[in-house]
């Protein structure tokens, strides 16, 4: 089900524009018993590195033998991905039960709050509808957007994390960091533990002043935890870690040197959950073996080899910067074909400014069919505008490369989580 076509019924539900407010999520839980209060939950929001840290900690929360749900957003495969306990999506036999559950309150609803109900609010409330169900030792869920106001944070945590702060759905959270910083702080609450990730000063001051005013205790970047790059491998990223209560050598198993920043908050938010619940720390050795196994699609994620080909979802300028990095670093010999569009809400002219300093490389600008991207025409009118490229992405990838050519060339597709997702869908069948 890479799509809803067996819950056609959800899709009148999705929108162009988040509806910011958590009334309708409560109203909605109450009526299916409050499985979000019946749950351990960590609650992680930020910019940027959300996905690869939630991914790093759920592997080392299973090898630790607990049952771990996660729900995270936006799918890249299918659309059951978004709800998965141990790595493993829920069926569509239990979305479908669980759907019509939910298409029986809503459909025909006469509450007026319920009535503005969205499609991520029902897919938030299913989440935890599922997990309290499935009886998970403890829940991660990924804040969508913001973090506020966002449809996730009705939960009460035992842990929340706070990743990265940049500029991201400016017209929708505020065009500073520092008012990007206060939506994200949202999630802190009375007396629960914050881990922070590595953040703007000015931006972790709005953090910490929201957190020091609800009591709640801090585990920052770079203060309370350290980590230092040590080495580029072909597998990953080896770095050095040092907290108060672990010191040791680990290797990630996704690329770019940001990595190692998730990876060293997964583990920081690992040994706080295991304080929390009383639990012995894990060993080094146990925990190295789940950071050099993580996957996770569409973070620089090598697609193909021949020619090479890679995918990664950088979605605003935060996260462009950290991609042209890792591009630097490993492929500053090679000539770079980068495909680039995005959904209506991101920095676009920021994204472009920093895609045009790439050396060595050609951009071009596309549209993707959804409700959610940048129109079709303004995205011809931003590439005539700065003498770009424009082509259509699906005639981009089935360009082929002279043999030359494609020795010395990396494809990069980005911009959008949503893009990917057809991307990988559209690579898969062409391949089979």
């Amino acid at each position: 089900m890479n799509e809803i076509e067996n819950n056609q019924w959800i899709a009148h539900y999705r929108t162009d524009q988040p509806n910011f407010g958590l009334e309708r999520m409560v109203e909605l839980l109450e009526l299916r018993g409050n499985p979000h209060l019946k749950l351990k939950v960590i609650h992680i929001g930020g910019t940027n590195g959300k996905g690869s840290t939630i991914t790093f900690l759920k592997n080392m929360l299973v090898k630790l033998g607990l049952r771990v749900g996660v729900f995270s957003s936006p799918y890249l495969i299918h659309y059951t991905d978004q709800i998965s306990i141990n790595g493993k999506s829920i069926s569509e036999v239990k979305l479908e039960a669980l759907m019509a559950d939910y298409e029986s309150l809503l459909v025909g609803e006469k509450s007026a709050v319920l009535k503005g109900a969205t499609e991520f609010e029902i897919i938030t409330a299913l989440a935890y509808d599922y997990f309290a169900a499935e009886k998970v030792d403890v829940a991660i869920m990924e804040v969508g957007m913001g973090g506020l106001l966002d449809s996730t944070n009705v939960c009460q945590p035992i842990l929340t994390g706070i990743t990265t702060i940049g500029l991201d759905h400016v017209a929708l959270l505020g065009d500073t960091v520092e008012a990007i910083a206060e939506q994200k702080a949202g999630i802190i609450k009375q007396g629960i533990p914050l881990v922070t990730g590595r953040i703007a000063p000015e931006a972790l001051a709005v953090i910490d002043r929201i957190a020091e005013g609800k009591d709640a205790p801090r585990i920052a970047y770079g203060t309370d935890y350290q980590v230092g790059h040590q080495e580029s491998v072909v597998t990953g990223e080896v770095f050095d870690y040092t907290s108060p209560v672990r010191q040791g050598r680990f290797q990630t198993g996704l690329l770019g040197l940001h990595q190692i920043e998730n990876a060293g908050m997964a583990l920081a938010l690992l040994d706080i959950y295991c304080q929390e619940i009383g639990q012995e720390l894990a060993s080094n050795d146990l925990l190295a073996q789940a950071l050099k196994e993580t996957r996770w699609p569409g973070r620089l994620e090598v697609v193909s080899s021949d020619p090479l080909l890679l995918l990664d979802g950088a979605h605003n300028p935060h996260a462009i910067k950290a991609l042209l990095a890792t591009l630097q670093e490993r492929f500053a010999d090679y000539h770079k074909q980068i495909l680039f569009t995005c959904i209506k809400t991101k920095a676009l002219e920021d994204m472009l400014d920093l895609l045009e300093t790439v050396p060595n490389s050609q951009l071009t600008l596309t549209y993707f069919e959804d409700s959610r991207a940048t129109d079709e025409k303004v995205m011809r009118e931003v590439a005539a505008s700065r003498n770009l490229n424009y082509q259509s992405w699906q005639e981009v990838l089935d360009q082929k490369m002279i043999e030359d050519e494609e020795k010395k060339t990396v494809r990069i597709v980005t911009g959008s989580l949503y893009f990917l997702s057809q991307v990988r869908a559209y690579l898969m069948e062409r391949n089979n």
